[in-house]
């Protein structure tokens, strides 16, 4: 799950992986999101521009999908293939 309450648990996991040049996230697993969720990807998206490192994602999931296009913010999104 990425949805709220999970959130802090999953940025200080993700602190803890080294950063190298580029990333590939899949979110194939991921079932449950929320508002939170697309805060958590760009939060990773300006960690990895601190860190001059590239993320892309891959397997958004539909419930995802439809959340940032609700919010307009799904083309600032880096996915693989778009």
């Amino acid at each position: 799950m990425m949805t709220m309450p999970h959130i802090d648990a999953l940025l200080a996991e993700s602190a803890l992986l080294p950063w190298v040049k580029a990333l590939k996230i899949s979110l194939a697993d991921v079932q449950e999101v929320d508002t939170a969720t697309i805060s958590l990807l760009f939060e990773w998206l300006r960690q990895a521009q601190a860190h001059n490192s590239e993320i892309v994602f891959t397997d958004l999931p539909k419930n995802l999908i439809s959340l940032a296009t609700l919010y307009d913010v799904l083309e600032l999104i880096p996915q693989a293939g778009h």
